[in-house]
């Protein structure tokens, strides 16, 4: 088994035990591919229940956690990139960058995987009780 790099190693989003707020940057800012890589879907694991924002005053869901096999980052890393400039690690983004990024991008391109595809899945199963939302809590970037 592969151990995977988390890029959210933070306490407050459950991922760790370093503090997100350590790694904010207000002239921190990635390429589009590096928003675009985040915003790939490929299911890593869940972690049931709620947690507080960290930024504001509202409960997320999770979190989703997704993987590309060798990095692993929370569904919303995305959005605290461009909202509230939270730093990547420069690993990270020079893989991203890389044709091995062009490639994981390509291979995703054609994926309906996602987590409201498997939660869908599991609400079918008549043996699964399941009562996660079927958009997964997914917030848009606006209102996160």
């Amino acid at each position: 088994m592969v151990k995977l790099i988390n890029i959210m190693p933070y306490k407050e989003i459950k991922g760790g035990e370093e503090s997100i707020y350590d790694h904010v940057d207000e002239t921190f800012a990635v390429p589009q591919k590096v928003i675009a890589y985040l915003q790939t879907t490929q299911p890593h694991v869940v972690c049931l229940g709620m947690y507080k924002h960290p930024f504001k005053e509202m409960e997320l869901s999770g979190p989703y956690w997704y993987n590309d096999g060798e990095y692993c980052w929370d569904r919303d890393t995305w959005k605290y990139v461009l909202k509230y400039h939270v730093t990547l690690p420069q690993d990270f983004i020079d893989k991203v960058m890389s044709e091995k990024g062009t490639a994981f991008l390509d291979k995703c391109a054609g994926s309906d995987n996602s987590w409201s595809k498997v939660i869908g899945e599991l609400k079918k199963n008549p043996n699964m009780l399941c009562y996660m939302p079927e958009d997964a809590g997914d917030i848009s970037l606006d209102d996160f």
